[in-house]
């Protein structure tokens, strides 16, 4: 009988010792390699085709990704990058037909990228001004009920301001300048904004600082069960003077979450 007893409580202390470990591991673990940067890139240059997009003159993106209004990695809605060797040189480039060698390269040059962080690349501007410049993607704590927004100001030439507004008509608003002064090629950092208020539409606005508006982007989503501990990016786009369609200065029409 003692025997007997011994073996069952062996078995239900194993029993135990298991059910524990399970329940501490966690579906979402992943590693990432150590001796890589991870890159996301916002293609935003007006009148600019699709490209290829290679690191040291390896192709990166799987077909082409659109010269304007082009993301890689493509889907805005998660926070995919691509993990890239630290110093590598970015190439932008049309293909000869039915290759992947370089007919045109539209931009190429190092944006020195560092092992183990991450980075928001932005191609700006058109023709033989094309410039793209990276962000070091540096995120604050994620807080229930609060989504962390920034500006990356792609609009050449535009010192922009940053607004949140919060409204459930147009006569009942609240609006609140959450950053002054956003430079041409520089970022306002992430900011803590609330996700859930007592009105219904929660929307990013821009304007220059000169008093042109550009149009707004709702924060998404806007569920309870969704809405909120993410960080997202709005780019700019366009030209302070431009003249029609794509140069513009405008949002890009889908903010890019990055966290």
């Amino acid at each position: 009988m003692r025997k007997y007893t011994s073996i069952i409580i062996f078995a239900l202390s194993s029993l135990t010792i298991f059910s524990c470990e399970k329940a501490g591991l966690r579906l979402t673990e992943y590693s990432l390699p150590t001796d890589k940067a991870f890159l996301r890139i916002a293609l935003l240059s007006p009148n600019t085709p699709n490209v290829m997009i290679k690191s040291n003159d390896v192709k990166i993106n799987g077909a082409f990704t659109a010269g304007f209004a082009g993301i890689f990695p493509s889907i805005i809605n998660f926070p995919d990058f691509s993990a890239v060797d630290p110093g590598t040189t970015i190439k932008l480039s049309l293909p000869n037909t039915g290759t992947q060698n370089d007919s045109v390269v539209l931009f190429t040059g190092k944006i020195g990228l560092e092992a183990g962080k991450f980075y928001s690349l932005t191609l700006t501007d058109t023709g033989v001004n094309r410039t793209a410049f990276s962000i070091e993607d540096k995120f604050n704590p994620q807080v229930d009920s609060f989504t962390n927004v920034r500006l990356i100001n792609g609009t050449v030439g535009a010192t922009l301001n940053f607004i949140r507004v919060d409204s459930n008509n147009a006569t009942d608003f609240v609006r609140d300048t959450i950053a002054r002064n956003v430079a041409y090629k520089n970022t306002s950092g992430f900011i803590a904004v609330r996700t859930f208020t007592t009105r219904a539409f929660i929307r990013l606005r821009v304007s220059t600082t000169t008093g042109v508006a550009l149009i707004g982007t709702a924060i998404p989503p806007q569920t309870v069960a969704t809405g909120s501990r993410r960080s997202i990016t709005v780019y700019s786009t366009g030209f302070i003077d431009g003249l029609i369609g794509q140069l513009i200065p405008q949002l890009f029409n889908s903010t890019v979450t990055n966290q």
